[in-house]
């Protein structure tokens, strides 16, 4: 299976810039230590969009399965291991006054290992509101 996962959040302010060396001098070794079946995509920052909400910098990483998940929970909690070691580090960066509801975590499953389920109305609905 083909599976994204976005994680959304807010850099504190006056640290974007440090933020941005960290990543670029960490990227390599956070890709290392990821497990089996866990691809770092990498950090992006929101350009434009309608979802500022959710954090201007998002974590896209691509993972085979739901265990996958699983999985980097587990390297995370291990002591010693080198992401547990990085999560530590990267979280200074983090703008943890914004409570969760300001934070993004979605998970994308590409459309070709998707079941769809086409689900027809029932019966036809006349358009209500404004320009109809």
């Amino acid at each position: 299976m083909d599976f994204i996962t976005e994680d959304g959040y807010h850099v504190k302010p006056g640290m974007q810039k440090e933020y941005q060396q960290w990543v670029s001098a960490n990227t390599d070794a956070l890709r290392r230590a990821l497990p089996e079946g866990i691809e770092y995509i990498g950090t992006y920052v929101t350009v434009y969009g309608n979802d500022y909400v959710g954090g201007t910098f998002r974590d896209l990483f691509r993972i085979d399965s739901y265990g996958a998940l699983d999985r980097m929970a587990a390297e995370g909690r291990r002591p010693g291991s080198e992401l547990a070691r990085l999560n530590g580090e990267v979280g200074r960066f983090f703008d943890l006054t914004r409570g969760p509801d300001h934070w993004t975590h979605n998970l994308y499953k590409n459309i070709v290992d998707t079941t769809i389920v086409d689900i027809q109305p029932s019966e036809a609905k006349e358009p209500v509101g404004a320009g109809t």
